[in-house]
């Protein structure tokens, strides 16, 4: 019987689409079975594997201060956890008494009794990561694991150990602030630790590991593996005295007055580089000045007096032919402004006749307005563009996060609903320092080119990026303006800075100063945002002012400039002769003394050790160092921290676990200062340091006995 071809390939059809079918269908059977029944055999194969990659954390660069001083560092540190199922129960049995009396000797906020009740609960709960300790030092650590049970070793003794690192100040809160932190977890980043992460957090390497017996796991060789690259190292321009100086000087200030805030900085007149910054605010719950919130860069505020040398910058640009004792006419009582009344805070002018010299020394709001009206009324914008051509009006770019927009309104400028910002007394009230706000750091780069012969300098704070020895990127001064004003114009503003300390505003709080100081005092009143100038301090009874006085000392030959602001002072004075400028003084002869007057006097005795062998490197550096350069090497310390390198005739190298004693102070000659820092702060012996480079000298004899609250000084050389 003949098939017909036609029914013939109809039925093949079919038969490959019901084969497909069923393929499908036993694919889709499948997926459902590994997602439910299969689901926990894979996870726990997955849990079971043989091989992982390991991220090897990056050291974090340290911060240094330009006299070497180490101001900011990572260390290491430990959670220690018990496993008590790994532990023999016999072995558990005998030597708990022993291990309690051992840990109330390390840790003593538990007695032994204590210990035995708080290692039950933990037996009773049958806890395989049962919390001993947190945040113990590597010292600690060392000794936890010499003790009964634990030096058992990893897999019979139960002691988990789990390493974090920590960001340490070893000056504490002195310009913590401004060192900043860097989360890169959280992506918070503030301070220098922000603006240089990128130099400062290095770069984590990855390491591939193998499961070995106890379920622990080792390194194993892998084309993929990389080594962490280390953070770089950012030197700053703060003087750890100059700092200490200036914010102790701040807090004075703000103790006396019954401040709510403020801030004090100090800059090296010739090349912008901040020597010292502190920030200081009230901490209501604790009674105590805090660095809490950035007031030199992140605060901008009406300036009012110290702002009227501004002005002078301008009107001089506009008229050099302005002498000192052109005369002003600013009459007996109060100018009308327009709808607004302006005075003086005190009367000068005889038969209301002054000299300019007098309007900025007797800080004259009338004066001021005067002679910016006068020549500026009918072209405001000239004398808006006049202060835009000294920077005023832009944010400095210091990099730091947080750093305010300041505020010069133009003639021109409009409210978003088009509504016209500028009025017919904008111009006499912001000569004075009055609708314009500006932060302390702009001020201080202001006066800070007047003390420079008329040359802006960019403020900076950090001078070089270093990795090791080697310099990666320096930055140099940064000229903003090479001349603000004309050589004859400054060398006048400086005569009427001089003046204000001689004969006028701050006569009083710089008779018999060590130093010659010029500069300018400025009050001006707080503004609320809820009650405006009106506002009264409740149980005061009297406005609130900001104060500022700014300036730069030696008169002669100006080697730095300062500004020092206090916010909201409560005491019994309020202007800025009786509230900031004694902080200024304070800074002024202290700073003299120690940088400019006074030969500093190093009576410190410094022992010079020798090397007695080779130097101390630490384990983990050593072996990345060599494998980066291929350099082949035997490693006879395998557990050791701290190894001593040895290089033969051939060029062999060998390394050997260092011998080193908890109670006898180590030779660190030679060492890398951030080694140093690291073994002796782990030892209990706080480091002092001066100079840049490796140790080539220590105060402490090498094998004396550890005292407690030791302090081992380093001089470091390049």
């Amino acid at each position: 019987m003949k098939t017909d071809p036609k029914t013939d390939t109809l039925w093949k059809t079919y038969l490959v689409y019901i084969l497909v079918l069923i393929f499908g269908i036993a694919i889709i059977a499948k997926i459902i079975l590994v997602q439910t029944k299969d689901n926990k055999e894979l996870e726990k194969l997955a849990e079971q594997r043989e091989y992982r990659v390991d991220t090897l954390e990056a050291s974090r660069g340290n911060i240094f201060s330009s006299d070497g001083q180490l101001m900011a560092t990572t260390i290491p540190l430990y959670d220690v956890f018990f496993d008590y199922k790994s532990v023999d129960s016999a072995v558990l049995a005998d030597n708990i008494d022993s291990l309690c009396v051992q840990m109330s000797e390390l840790i003593p906020k538990r007695n032994p009794a204590q210990w035995k009740a708080f290692f039950a609960e933990g037996m009773a709960k049958k806890n395989r990561h049962y919390k001993i300790a947190l945040n113990i030092t590597q010292t600690e650590l060392r000794q936890m694991q010499s003790f009964v049970i634990f030096n058992r070793g990893l897999y019979k003794g139960g002691l988990i150990i789990e390493k974090k690192i920590r960001r340490e100040h070893p000056y504490k809160d002195l310009a913590s602030l401004m060192l900043g932190m860097a989360n890169e977890k959280k992506g918070y980043f503030f301070g220098l630790e922000g603006a240089y992460n990128d130099y400062l957090r290095g770069q984590n390497g990855r390491q591939l590991v193998r499961r070995i017996h106890h379920g622990g796991w080792i390194p194993v060789d892998s084309d993929d593996n990389t080594d962490a690259q280390n953070g770089d190292d950012v030197i700053t321009t703060f003087d750890v005295k100059l700092q200490d100086i200036v914010e102790s000087a701040l807090n004075n200030t703000l103790t006396v007055n019954k401040a709510e805030q403020g801030c004090a900085i100090l800059m090296d007149v010739e090349t912008g580089y901040v020597k010292a910054l502190a920030n200081l605010s009230l901490n209501h719950e604790t009674g105590k000045y805090e660095e809490l919130y950035n007031v030199a860069l992140a605060e901008r505020y009406e300036p009012g007096s110290v702002f009227k040398i501004a002005s002078m910058v301008v009107l001089l640009n506009n008229n050099e032919n302005m002498s000192l004792s052109d005369k002003v006419n600013i009459g007996m009582g109060p100018i009308q402004f327009s709808n607004r009344t302006m005075k003086d805070d005190h009367s000068f002018a005889k038969g209301g006749v002054c000299t300019v010299q007098e309007v900025i020394e007797q800080s004259s709001n009338k004066g001021t307005a005067v002679l910016v009206t006068k020549n500026f009324a009918a072209h405001p914008e000239k004398y808006v563009n006049g202060l835009y051509a000294l920077g005023l009006n832009k944010k400095i770019g210091t990099g730091i996060t947080g750093e305010a927009q300041p505020v010069i309104k133009h003639p021109d400028d409009k409210t978003k609903d088009g509504r016209k910002l500028w009025s017919n007394v904008s111009l006499p009230w912001m000569s004075i320092g009055y609708e314009v706000n500006v932060t302390p750091m702009q001020l201080l780069m202001l006066y800070n080119a007047i003390a420079n012969g008329g040359r802006m300098m960019k403020p900076q704070f950090v001078t070089e990026i270093r990795r090791g020895e080697q310099t990666v990127e320096k930055f140099d001064p940064i000229v903003l303006s090479e001349h603000i004003a004309s050589p004859e114009s400054i060398e006048k503003i400086q005569t009427m800075l001089e003046g204000v300390v001689l004969r006028g505003t701050a006569r009083r709080q710089f008779a018999g100063c060590v130093v010659g100081v010029a500069g300018k005092t400025g009050t001006a009143q707080y503004y609320d945002k809820v009650q405006g100038y009106a506002y009264h301090e409740p149980g005061i009874g009297r406005k609130l002012y900001n104060t500022t006085f700014v300036g730069y000392f030696p008169t002669d030959k100006p080697r730095y400039s300062c500004i020092i602001m206090v916010s909201r002072a409560r005491g019994a004075k309020w202007a800025a002769g009786g509230v900031s400028a004694p902080g200024f003084r304070e800074i002024a002869e202290k700073v003299y003394a120690t940088r400019i007057g006074i030969s500093e006097d190093d009576s410190l005795t410094l022992h010079r050790e020798s090397a007695r062998g080779p130097v101390l490197v630490r384990h983990s550096k050593e072996s990345q160092y060599l494998n980066s350069i291929d350099k082949s090497y035997n490693d006879y310390a395998i557990n050791g921290d701290w190894v001593t390198v040895e290089r033969d005739e051939s060029g062999q190298i060998t390394m050997r676990e260092a011998q080193l004693s908890n109670n006898r102070v180590p030779n660190v000659v030679g060492m890398d200062i951030t080694d140093a820092v690291y073994l002796l702060e782990n030892m209990g012996i706080s480091t002092e340091f001066t100079g840049q480079g490796v140790v080539k000298e220590q105060s402490l004899h090498a094998g004396d006995t550890v005292k407690a609250h030791s302090t081992m000084h380093l001089k470091l050389e390049k």
